[in-house]
Order: C-alpha cells, then structure tokens, then sequence
C-alpha cells in the first residue's frame, strides 16, 4: 500500500511540475512494486507486505491494498504512458472479481477470509482507483466500475439521514455500531471529494447528502480551535485525537464546498492548510511532519510515516486546481 502511494505522490509531483524527475523514480518504483509484490508467493493477487530480503513477510491478500495498488497503476501509466500498467490494473481487477468478489455486493476485506467486518473504507479507496483508472485512459469499463462502487455508497454506506458514512458492515453490508454509528470526520471529507471528481457520474443527484456529510464533519467533528477529531457521532466527539491527513482530506472537501456549492458555509481550504502547517509541519523537522496527536496535545508516535506524503500531495493539487 505504502510503495503505491508514493508512485501516486511522485507522479502527481511530476505532473504538477514539482520535481523534474518524478517520472523516471515513478517507473523504478513500479517496477520493484511489481517483482516484490504481485504473485510474489506463486498465487494470484498482491502479497500485503515483504521484508527487505524480498522474502514474503505477509501473503495476505488485503482489498484496502488492492485498492491502492490500482490506484498506483494508474498513476504510474499517467506519468510513464507504459502499458504495462494498464495491463497489470486490469489483471488485478480480474483477480478481484474472481476471488474477492461478495455475494452480497463489493468485495471482501482480505484472503484468507478472517472475522473482521467489512469496511467503507477498502470500498472508498476502490472507487477512487477507478476514476483515476478512467482519468488515465478514459475507458468507459473503469467507470462502469467507479459507477457500481458508488451504488454501494449510497444504499449502504450512507445512514443516518445520509448524515454519515458508517465504518464498518457485516457480510451483508449490515451496518455495525448503531444506533450512533460513530464516524471519521477525514472519511465524510475524501468522500465528498471523491463524489464530485467526475462530472460522468452526476447523473445521480447527490447535492443533498454531500452538503449533510460536511455538516456532520464540522458540527461534531471539528472542535472550536479547528482540531479534527478522529471519531465522532451525530452526538460530539469520541475519540478527540488528530491526524495529518484529516486536515488534508478537509481542504480538499473545502475547495470543493466553496468551488460547487452556492450554499457553502464553513472553513475554506486556505483555515485547513493553515492548521495543518501550525499543528503537524512547523514543530517537526525540516521536511518532515508530525503525524498524529492524542487528546491532550501530545505527540503520539516518534515518526513519520510516507504514507502521509499521499494526502499531502493530493491536497496541494486540488488546491491548486
């Protein structure tokens, strides 16, 4: 997951004309992604992790993976034009609806099948690798796709008055938690960035439950000093720790409020950047960031994961937009 969303951030900064030699770092993290990874123990799909030796270190197959190893794919054909990409998407697309695919709807979280439940969030980032996949080659097939993920969205992941997306499901996308339902505020927000990406899938009008996922972020998951939340319900906050990557997704869900929404009301993408430098970049080392703060304002882990860079790099180019 974490090799794939650096492909993302350094295509993304090749792209965007940030470092000049995003390309050519793209293609050599593709293909070491390639050889580490895929049927790396002799089975069809991704391995979820390997050690530095290239020995497989976890042969999970992990759909929340999945997802964003096609989103790397994708990324990876945008700034190479290598076929090759494209190709290996549509293998793992195959592989996915051969031995991931649920009765009941979407896919299944992991293989072997474990006791977990099923999550929005592999399906979330699933549907965001397939409008990449379609912005990439402009394939109706990905969109098709994109569409079926969406459908899913609104008759299950939505509850509440579509108020909020709820975490997690049982096999038969029955919602877990109720009746509060306790929601990330930094998923209300990639949710209603991913919704308004492609103009195709506005045939569903969705203006209603957009507009009540912001409220619900900001109401209960925004404190008065601008801290994000990581969890909350219709009721106040849960869980008053903080992460990089909400501030992130929020600016992205700002730009589109305030670009889409004759009605917008609330903080603007510049309040979100500006919390995000004073709480998470400032403090920290040169470069770096401070990823995550627990309730009281202490820092919680000792160092920066990569795979921040990818909300990170996503945020400046919306913004940017």
């Amino acid at each position: 997951m974490v090799q794939a969303r650096q492909i993302y951030s350094y295509s993304v900064a090749h792209r965007s004309g940030w470092f000049g030699d995003g390309a050519e770092l793209v293609a050599r993290a593709g293909t070491s992604m390639i050889e580490r990874y895929y049927e790396a123990d002799g089975a069809r799909g991704w391995v979820f992790s390997v050690g530095r030796n290239g020995a497989v270190v976890d042969s999970r197959r992990d759909l929340y993976t999945h997802a964003f190893i096609l989103l790397g794919l994708a990324k990876a054909f945008e700034a190479t034009r290598d076929s090759t990409y494209i190709a290996l998407a549509d293998a793992t697309l195959s592989f996915l609806d051969r031995d991931m695919s649920s009765e009941h709807n979407g896919y299944v979280e992991s293989l072997p099948a474990g006791d977990s439940p099923r999550r929005q969030n592999s399906h979330m980032h699933l549907f965001e690798a397939l409008l990449s996949l379609f912005d990439a080659t402009r394939n109706s097939v990905y969109l098709e796709r994109a569409e079926a993920v969406r459908d899913i969205f609104f008759r299950r992941l939505v509850q509440a008055e579509s108020s909020v997306v709820v975490e997690f499901f049982d096999a038969d996308w029955g919602p877990l938690e109720g009746p509060h339902f306790p929601f990330e505020p930094g998923h209300h927000f990639e949710w209603i960035w991913l919704l308004e990406q492609n103009d195709e899938l506005r045939h569903v009008d969705q203006t209603a439950t957009v507009a009540r996922l912001w409220e619900t972020a900001l109401r209960t998951g925004v404190g008065v000093d601008g801290r994000i939340f990581a969890r909350a319900t219709v009721g106040g906050a849960v869980d008053r720790s903080t992460r990089l990557w909400f501030y992130a997704e929020a600016a992205k869900a700002a730009h589109v409020m305030r670009s889409k929404y004759e009605r917008f009301d609330g903080p603007i993408t510049s309040n979100f950047f500006a919390a995000m430098r004073a709480r998470f970049l400032e403090p920290a080392t040169s470069g770096s960031w401070i990823d995550e703060f627990d309730a009281h304002g202490a820092p919680k882990v000792n160092f920066a994961p990569a795979s921040s860079l990818y909300h990170i790099c996503c945020a400046i180019r919306a913004a940017e937009a």
